[in-house]
């Protein structure tokens, strides 16, 4: 996938790419955190900052300089948004990237063992979903309490969370009293599977139409009793409400078709994309290490992550996503490596977490800052967001990587930047190169 990156990332019209598949003893593949984008990204960024090196310009206002309005790899089309200058430019700013380039070039010429240097990379995903379809459903009931029926799964990020502040934001109910009944598919409705950054800005566009047609059927029972019509009504604090009147109110609990029926249920449906335009989620990650110039070891003491995923659903999930991946992407920096037998039965063997070194807290700076661009994009769909879990990987080992050539002037182009070959690249380094 880097053609798609050199292609997409950067405004760039003079881009050739040439894909060649490597078949090697081993199992089958299998799809992982942004699948080929982290590899794309290890190497189109490590380019993209030498080029900024070579020409004596900085690396972020080299990006900024060349920020996409059109995806060249789908024809010219345009990007509904293209937040990747303010995650360049806001990323930046939080980071402190200006006075830490310079913190780290006195520390250099201070001398010692620890030498330190800053870095940063790029990057972005597929993940404004509307390639699947949705339906979801929403059932209000007459003791106020609801229950959402959608086909998504919560695999741990927060999907269940997510829905429900939609549902409770539509129908001013509390998250208490809403009940969710998902990934079932005896009882549930066709989703997407959640995977590819899509289950959000698939299923939450759903979730949200389902609500708002549960509140017009409200509004709708209500306006008989009322005497006024829908058009005249809202849904307000449990009750609907006339716009022109406050006074006149009614809570749900009170409608007398409600109570008839002792149910509403709205239906939503996820539709495509709007045709002629790309939605992509953009990233831009800021990193600071030390290494040790005689054994090779990295540490990496502070990370930023700037995220442009349309509409931040919800804080806490948007940031722990952000954290997460960025630890899976120190790992694929500094200390995953897939061992193969390669000359007889090509089986994994490190497949044990003692030989498959994944990163402990020894490995991730305990400053992970996650921040957030928040750019809806209501022209995408009916919740204004994109994906988010995939493209917090792809930019980090990159960014690890070009912040140990700004320490030590030692360009790795294999994954992992382990002991053994950042020492020997080191040690074999003319004093020129390491200036």
């Amino acid at each position: 996938l880097l053609d798609w990156l050199v292609r997409d990332l950067y405004t760039c019209p003079n881009v050739r790419c040439t894909t060649t598949n490597a078949f090697i003893h081993a199992g089958t593949e299998r799809a992982m955190r942004a699948p080929g984008h982290p590899q794309g990204a290890w190497a189109l960024e490590q380019v993209i900052d030498e080029l900024a090196r070579r020409i004596g310009m900085d690396p972020v206002a080299l990006r900024r300089q060349n920020v996409p309005a059109v995806s060249q790899g789908r024809g010219g089309m345009p990007y509904l948004t293209t937040g990747l200058d303010a995650c360049l430019e806001e990323g930046a700013k939080a980071f402190g990237w200006e006075e830490a380039k310079a913190g780290a070039a006195a520390a250099r010429r201070a001398g010692g063992v620890w030498a330190r240097g800053v870095g940063m990379g790029a990057g972005l995903w597929i993940g404004g979903a509307g390639g699947d379809p949705a339906t979801v459903f929403v059932n209000y009931f007459v003791d106020g309490s609801v229950n959402l029926n959608m086909g998504a799964s919560d695999i741990g990020t927060g999907t269940k969370t997510v829905m429900a502040m939609i549902v409770s934001e539509e129908l001013g109910v509390p998250l208490a009293k809403i009940q969710i009944e998902h990934a079932d598919t005896g009882t549930t409705q066709f989703a997407t599977p959640s995977g590819g950054s899509k289950t959000v800005p698939t299923e939450g566009p759903a979730v949200r139409a389902a609500a708002l047609d549960c509140a017009a059927q409200l509004v709708a029972l209500a306006a008989a009793d009322l005497g006024l019509p829908a058009a005249a009504l809202e849904l307000r604090d449990g009750a609907v409400v006339a716009r022109e009147d406050p006074a006149r109110r009614l809570p749900l609990g009170e409608i007398s078709g409600l109570r008839r029926q002792r149910v509403v249920v709205g239906k939503g449906t996820r539709e495509r994309n709007p045709a002629g335009s790309v939605i992509c989620p953009f990233a831009a990650q800021f990193c600071e290490v030390e290494v040790n110039r005689l054994t090779g070891e990295v540490r990496v003491l502070r990370f930023l992550g700037a995220h442009e995923s349309g509409r931040v659903m919800n804080r806490m999930t948007f940031d722990n996503q952000v954290y997460g991946g960025i630890t899976m992407g120190i790992g694929f920096a500094l200390t995953e490596r897939r061992t193969l037998d390669r000359g007889q039965t090509g089986k994994l063997c490190n497949f044990a977490w003692h030989d498959y070194k994944i990163p402990t807290a020894l490995e991730v700076p305990a400053a992970i800052v996650s921040h957030p661009i928040d750019l809806p994009v209501p022209e995408a769909n009916l919740i204004g967001a994109k994906g988010l879990g995939e493209p917090v990987t792809i930019p980090t080992a990159a960014a690890i990587a070009n912040a140990v050539f700004d320490a030590v002037g030692v360009r790795i182009t294999d994954t992992p930047v382990n002991l053994t070959r950042l020492a020997g690249r080191i040690a074999a380094a003319a004093p020129a190169e390491r200036s």
